[in-house]
C-alpha cells in the first residue's frame, strides 16, 4: 500500500478538536486547542553521530527534562534552522546556540506582522519496533503574566527529491552542495491548501517504520505568524513528543520584539505562473470558476510569501475573457481577498498587492529579426487604454502596472561584440522599446504602465552612445544580477526609474537550486535592500516536468540547475509520489528561504529609520558587495550562525525604546 502524506495546517484556532497526523502506526498529532504558530521539520535518524546538537540519546534526554526517558534511544531529536537542508542520509550538523535542546530551549525571535520557521529533525537510531509516536503543539504563554497568546502555525512535510544533474555550470560558476543526492524541497502541507475551514484538515500517513527508513531522514516544517497585536514580549511552548507511553518534552520560545513589519512589501517580489493551472486540474480557461478559484489560492499563498504571482498569458484576451479576468483579479489589487472571511491569515490582511502585469503575452523573446510594424505599435496604446478605461471604471486603488513585451531582447554583453551589425540591430531593438513604451504612455491617463527591459547585459555599457542609451527610454529596469549594474542602475533609482533583478549565481547573487541552502535565496531580499533596488523577478514558478514535476523539478531534462523554473508544486500531482492529491500550492523551501530575506529586508528598513548608521553597518557588513560589485567569491557569509545573529541585530535596531 502507498503512503500517504501529511498536509499543510494553514492556522489552528482553539475550539478545533484533537487531530493526529499518522505515520503507518506512528502518529504525528497536533493539539489543535490553541493556535500554532512555528514552522517544524521532523526527520527521523539513524546514527548518534548524525546529530551534533540538540536532544540525541535517552541519556540526554534527561540532560535537560526530567520527563524524559532512556526506554526510547531508537530516536534521535534535532532541532534546525530554516537554513538547514538537509539530505535524505545527511548528518545534521550544529548551526547555533539557539538551536540547542541538550542545554536550554529552542530560541526564536521575530517582529510583529513576521513569520518564522524552523525545523525539527527526527532520525530513528535503530529499526527496533515503535508502536506509536505523537507530536503535541502547547499553547504559547506570556513567560511574565503566564496568559495565553494566538500565534498561527503551519506544518508541512518534506518531500525528498532525487538530484542527479545540478552542477549549476549554466550562467555564472557557483557552488553548490553534493550531488547526486536526495534533496528536501517541496513542503508538502498537512492541511489541504485551499481549504477555507478545518475541513480541509485531512490526516495522512508516511511510512517511518519501514526498516528502509533507518539512516535515513524525514523533515516537518513549522511556519509561526506573529500577529500585529501581539505585546512585546518571551512567549513559551512545549512540544510534547510521546513514545508509546513515554513522553518527552521539547521547549521552545518566542521574543517578540517591539517593531512591526509593514503590511505593504518595500520590495516587489514577482513570479511568473507558467501553463495557468492545468497540472492543478483547473485548465486554461479564466472564465472558468475553478480557474478563478484556483487562482485566488495561489494568491493567498503569495500574500503569505509577501511575494505576487501573476499568471503568464499565451496570447490577447478576448472581451469576454477580459471581463472575466477582471472579476478573478479585482479582489487581489483591492485587497479584499487578503481577508480572514476568505481564509486569509498572515501579513498584508485587507492589503492590495502593490504590483500587477497587464494581462498582455510576452512574444518577443531573444534577438527580434524583424521591427514591429506601425501598426502593431499603435496596438499597444489601444491595449493600454483599454486597461486605464478597465482599472478607473471598477474604482481599482492606484497600484504599480508593468507590461511585459520583450524578453531579453539585446543578448548578451556587448563588450564581447561590438560590430557594426551588431551597433545597428540593438540600435533597432531599443528604439523599439521606445517606440511601445511611448505607444503605451498615450493610451493612458490616470495610470502608469511600466515597460519592463530584461536583459543578460549590463545597460550602462550603452550610455555613452546616444544611438544604444536606454535612459529615458526605460523606465523598469530588470536585468540578471550578474549585470545589474549598481552605480547606473542607483542613478536611474534617483531619477525616478526602478531597478529590479532576477536570478544568475554567485558573486553576485545566492543561487535558486535545490542543492543548496536556504542562505542562498535569503540573500535575494537582503542584496535589494542593500542596494535599493524595488523590485525582484523570478521567471518562472511552475514550470516542471509535466509527467513528473517533483521527481524532475526543472523547465527542461538537460538543465543543471536544480529546481530552475519551479518555487512552488501541483497538489494536483501528490499522487505521482504517492500521496493522495490536494489541489492548490504546494510551497518550496526556496520560496520560504526568499520570503526571509524579504522580511531581513523589512527589518533593514525600519532599523535605517530608529538608526541609519547602525542599519547601514549591519547590511554591509553581511553583504559587502554584490550584483555587479561581486568579484570572486560570495561576499556573503555561507553558514548560519552570523544570519541568525543578523536577524537579531536588525530587531534590536529596529525596536522602538
Amino acid at each position: 500500500m502507498q503512503p500517504t502524506l501529511p498536509y499543510l495546517c494553514l492556522s489552528v484556532k482553539k475550539g478545533l478538536a484533537h487531530k493526529g497526523i499518522l505515520f503507518n502506526g506512528v502518529a504525528l498529532s497536533k493539539n489543535t486547542g490553541q493556535s500554532l504558530s512555528l514552522f517544524l521539520l521532523l526527520i527521523f535518524v539513524v546514527t548518534v553521530s548524525g546529530c551534533d546538537a540538540g536532544v540525541k540519546v535517552a541519556s540526554e534526554f534527561k540532560s535537560y527534562n526530567s520527563g524524559c526517558n532512556d526506554s526510547h534511544s531508537t530516536i534521535i531529536i534535532c532541532p534546525a534552522t530554516d537554513m538547514a537542508k538537509i539530505t535524505k542520509e545527511g548528518n545534521i550538523g550544529f548551526e547555533h546556540k539557539d538551536y540547542n535542546w541538550s542545554t536550554g530551549v529552542l530560541e526564536l525571535h521575530a517582529a510583529r506582522n513576521e513569520t518564522v520557521a524552523y525545523q525539527l529533525i527526527l532520525k530513528r537510531a535503530t529499526d527496533d519496533t515503535v508502536t506509536n509516536i505523537t507530536l503535541s503543539f502547547g499553547e504559547f504563554r506570556a513567560s511574565d503574566t503566564g496568559s495565553t497568546t494566538q500565534f498561527y502555525q503551519s506544518a508541512y512535510a518534506a518531500f525528498y527529491h532525487p538530484i542527479d544533474n545540478a552542477g549549476y555550470t549554466w550562467g555564472p560558476p557557483t557552488p553548490v552542495l553534493a550531488w547526486p543526492a536526495e534533496y528536501p524541497d517541496a513542503l508538502v502541507p498537512f492541511t489541504e491548501t485551499c481549504a477555507s475551514d478545518a475541513s480541509g484538515q485531512v490526516l495522512k500517513q508516511v511510512d517511518i517504520a519501514s526498516p528502509k527508513l533507518v539512516e535515513q531522514n524525514q523533515a516537518i516544517w513549522i511556519d509561526t505568524y506573529i500577529p500585529k497585536n501581539t505585546a512585546p514580549g518571551i512567549y513559551e511552548q512545549i512540544l510534547d513528543l510521546e513514545i508509546d507511553e513515554h513522553v518527552i518534552q521539547l521547549p521552545v520560545q518566542i521574543t517578540v520584539y517591539n517593531t512591526t513589519l509593514p503590511d505593504e512589501p518595500s520590495i516587489d517580489a514577482v513570479g511568473e505562473i507558467y501553463r495557468s493551472y492545468d497540472l492543478e486540474g483547473a485548465g486554461f480557461d479564466i472564465t472558468d470558476p475553478a480557474w478563478k478559484a484556483m487562482s485566488h489560492c495561489y494568491q493567498r499563498l503569495a500574500h503569505q510569501h509577501r511575494m505576487v504571482f501573476i499568471e503568464r498569458l499565451p496570447t490577447l484576451l478576448t472581451q469576454n475573457q477580459l471581463d472575466a479576468y477582471a472579476d478573478v483579479i479585482e479582489p487581489i489589487v483591492t485587497g479584499s481577498l487578503f481577508d480572514v472571511a476568505n481564509g486569509y491569515i498572515g501579513p498584508g490582511e485587507n492589503t492590495p498587492v502593490s504590483i500587477w502585469k497587464t494581462p498582455w503575452p510576452q512574444t518577443i523573446n531573444g534577438f527580434s529579426v524583424e521591427p514591429l510594424s506601425e501598426r502593431e505599435i499603435s496596438e499597444y496604446a489601444s491595449l493600454a487604454s483599454n486597461w486605464n478605461a478597465l482599472s478607473t471604471n471598477r474604482g481599482w486603488p492606484t497600484i504599480n502596472y508593468f507590461a511585459y513585451v520583450f524578453d531579453e531582447v539585446d543578448g548578451p554583453d556587448t563588450t564581447s561584440d561590438t560590430g557594426d551589425a551588431r551597433s545597428r540591430y540593438i540600435e533597432q531593438i531599443h528604439d523599439q522599446i521606445s517606440l511601445v513604451q511611448n505607444a503605451i504612455d498615450s493610451g493612458t491617463t490616470d495610470i502608469a504602465i511600466d515597460l519592463i527591459w530584461t536583459s543578460h547585459s549590463n545597460p550602462s555599457a550603452w550610455k555613452d552612445d546616444p544611438a544604444l542609451d536606454l535612459t529615458d527610454k526605460v523606465r523598469l529596469w530588470a536585468p540578471n544580477a550578474s549585470a545589474a549594474d549598481t552605480q547606473f542602475l542607483s542613478e536611474r533609482i534617483a531619477s525616478g526609474d526602478k531597478a529590479w533583478f532576477y536570478h544568475s549565481g554567485h558573486p553576485a547573487v545566492g543561487a535558486h537550486s535545490i542543492n543548496v541552502s536556504g542562505i542562498e535565496m535569503r540573500t535575494w531580499g537582503v542584496i535589494g535592500a542593500r542596494y535599493g533596488f524595488q523590485g525582484q523577478l523570478m521567471w518562472a514558478l511552475n514550470l516542471g516536468s509535466d509527467d513528473f514535476p517533483y521527481r524532475e523539478p526543472h523547465y527542461r531534462p538537460d538543465e543543471d540547475r536544480a529546481g530552475n523554473g519551479v518555487m512552488v508544486y501541483p497538489g494536483n500531482q501528490l499522487d505521482k509520489i504517492g500521496f493522495k492529491k490536494s489541489p492548490g500550492p504546494v510551497p518550496s523551501m526556496r520560496l520560504k528561504a526568499w520570503r526571509r530575506g524579504l522580511q531581513d529586508a523589512e527589518l533593514y528598513y525600519l532599523a535605517f529609520e530608529q538608526s541609519p548608521e547602525t542599519a547601514t553597518q549591519l547590511i554591509t557588513g553581511m553583504v559587502p558587495t554584490a550584483l555587479s560589485e561581486g568579484e570572486g567569491r560570495a561576499s556573503w557569509p555561507s553558514t548560519s550562525g552570523p544570519w541568525i545573529e543578523f536577524h537579531k541585530q536588525l530587531l534590536q535596531a529596529a525596536s522602538t525604546r
